[in-house]
């Protein structure tokens, strides 16, 4: 009896709080992951939203891969593909029969920032003034941070949501500054898998034309 009473007010006796990660802990730790990557890939969705409010849901897989090279492949509500072989990017839709392609470092585009990200661990150097948001966040459990690019382009904030275990960004929304949005939310994230190189050339298919720039 006296063990079974020890026992029981062991179970009973108050658990000691984990510490919540602070700003600068998410901040370096998401710096830590991204830094000891050197291929990423996921399922998401992309939810866009324009200056008139008209709202627009996608989704698919991206792969990921160190230097600069991506492959978001849109499964629905259209098969398309945006692709960055670490030079060029592709914006390819086979109903549309066309190819939009542009130089990676003349590209400004919502899905850019990630791939950006991957292998580095300079956060700071692209982003100023941080901040821990005590909002809700959209997936349970996350941490939610604000941050403003140094750079002056029409994105005006990112705000992630960060997962505290492993400091994935399980979130990402971006804001610009006419009022335009969009998000993406990632899951089944494997990292490190030996995504090979030539996932990421893309050839032109016969028949389809070819359109210098992509625009926004």
């Amino acid at each position: 009896m006296v063990y079974f009473i020890a026992f029981f007010l062991a179970l009973a006796k108050p658990q000691t709080p984990t510490p919540k990660p602070d700003l600068s802990t998410l901040v370096a730790g998401v710096e830590r992951s991204f830094a000891g990557m050197n291929d990423y890939s996921s399922d998401f969705v992309q939810i866009s939203q324009d200056l008139l409010n008209r709202r627009l849901e996608e989704g698919g897989h991206v792969y990921l891969k160190r230097s600069r090279m991506m492959r978001w492949e849109y499964k629905s509500p259209e098969e398309h593909y945006f692709i960055s072989d670490g030079k060029t990017v592709y914006f390819y839709v086979p109903a549309d029969k066309q190819v939009n392609k542009e130089a990676v470092k003349d590209t400004f585009d919502d899905r850019m920032p990630l791939m950006f990200l991957l292998g580095r661990s300079d956060l700071r150097s692209e982003f100023t003034q941080f901040e821990l948001l005590n909002t809700k966040p959209f997936l349970e459990g996350t941490k939610v941070v604000r941050m403003t690019p140094k750079r002056k382009t029409d994105l005006t904030e990112l705000i992630m949501e960060v997962d505290p275990a492993n400091y994935q960004i399980r979130r990402l929304r971006l804001i610009h500054s006419d009022g335009s949005r969009s998000e993406f939310i990632f899951s089944n994230i494997r990292i490190n898998t030996g995504v090979k190189a030539s996932l990421f050339d893309f050839k032109v298919p016969q028949g389809v034309q070819v359109v210098e720039g992509i625009g926004q």
